[in-house]
Formats: structure tokens, sequence, C-alpha cells
């Protein structure tokens, strides 16, 4: 008896780990999936699969690219950040995680939409309608796109000023269908990036706050 009984464990027991095995594998597919148009590395792949299983159980969702990353989530908010990426490299992603997902989202995306060579503004605009419509709830935020900071080496002379302008003249003919304006940029004092693009500390926690939490700063009606 005591044989047929440590039997059944071990049977019960590989049968709970291949299930195990494989919602990891469905996991890990997905996430792949969702962002292969911009990069099948592993580290993205992984990063992916960690958000989508904690975005069911988040209240405040942000979905940005390298200064989302770089930035420290406030307490009790989800971060999704991805360096490099444009919104067109992660409108796939952001819908899967606003289909799962019921919390607060801020769209923080843009600057790397500037760069001469991913510089497609029909495409981008196309991008951040879809992230918008896919997003669709009464608790969502879009970001005006915080400038990159000229003269500053080595990245501050690598995106187009008039790109970012047309680029948040498009945010805010979207936020205004919304009946809402974007977040806006606060005044930045000269050397508030350390590269020319991403932002020292006290910037870079003052952005994560007014992403998650933009009613603190009197969020746009």
């Amino acid at each position: 008896m005591a044989l047929l009984m440590l039997q059944r464990v071990k049977l019960l027991a590989g049968i709970v780990s291949w299930v195990f095995l494989g919602l990891l594998a469905v996991l890990f597919a997905v996430s792949a999936w969702a962002i292969a148009p911009f990069s099948l590395a592993p580290h993205n792949v992984i990063r992916t699969a960690e958000v989508l299983v904690k975005a069911p159980f988040a209240t405040r969702l942000v979905i940005g690219d390298s200064r989302v990353q770089f930035a420290t989530a406030p307490e009790g908010s989800l971060f999704a950040g991805y360096g490099g990426a444009t919104s067109r490299h992660v409108a796939r992603v952001s819908g899967l995680l606003c289909r799962i997902s019921d919390a607060q989202v801020t769209v923080a995306l843009g600057i790397n939409d500037t760069k001469p060579y991913e510089h497609d503004e029909p495409a981008s605009r196309a991008a951040l309608g879809r992230i918008m419509r896919d997003c669709d709830r009464d608790r969502l935020n879009i970001a005006a796109i915080w400038p990159a900071e000229p003269g500053v080496e080595p990245g501050g002379n690598n995106y187009d000023p008039q790109m970012t302008a047309a680029l948040n003249a498009y945010i805010a003919e979207l936020a205004a269908r919304r009946g809402t304006r974007p977040l806006p940029v606060p005044p930045l004092e000269a050397g508030f990036t350390y590269d020319g693009v991403h932002f020292i500390p006290a910037v870079s926690q003052d952005y994560a706050e007014r992403l998650a939490f933009p009613e603190r700063f009197g969020a746009p009606d």
C-alpha cells in the first residue's frame, strides 16, 4: 500500500512538473512573439515574460523605452520599458499587456522615433494611435515626449527636435480625442541628462512619479 501511494505521489509530481514546464514554455513563446518586432534577445524576452506575469495584478502600468526601463518604478506601479524601442517596436506588446491588465496605463514613448534612422512619422503616428486604441480605458494617459539635450555627449544630438515637436503635436491630438491633454513636460534645467537623452537620478525619479501618479501633478482634465 505504501509503495502504491509513493508511486501515485511521484506520478502526480511528474504531471505537475510537466504542466509547469508547459506553461512556462507557452509564456516564453508568447513573450517572444510580443516583443519580436523589437528584439528576440533573451533578456528582452525574459523581461517581457516577467511583465506579463505581473500585469494582471498591477494597478498602474507605464509603457515606455529606456527612460522607463532605467527609472525606479514607484511603489504600486509596474514599468514596462525597452531600451532603444520606438512606438512601432512595442505596439504589439503594449496591446497584449493592455488586454490582460485593467490597470491605469501611461504611454511614454516617442523619443527613439525621432532618431534619423528611425524617422518614419506616418508609421510612428499609426503605432501611437494603435497603442491608444488597444489600451482604451477610463484611466489612460499619454505623456508628451521629454526632449533630448542637444550638445550633451554622446547622444544629445542624435534626436531630431523637429520630429519631437511633430510627434508631440500628434500626441496632443490623440489626447484631445479623449477629451484630455498629454501629461506635460515640466521645466527642465540644463544638465537634466547625463548623456543627452537619459535623465540624471533626480530627474528620472521625477519622471517616474509623473508617469505613475499623474494626479499628484495636476493630471490634465
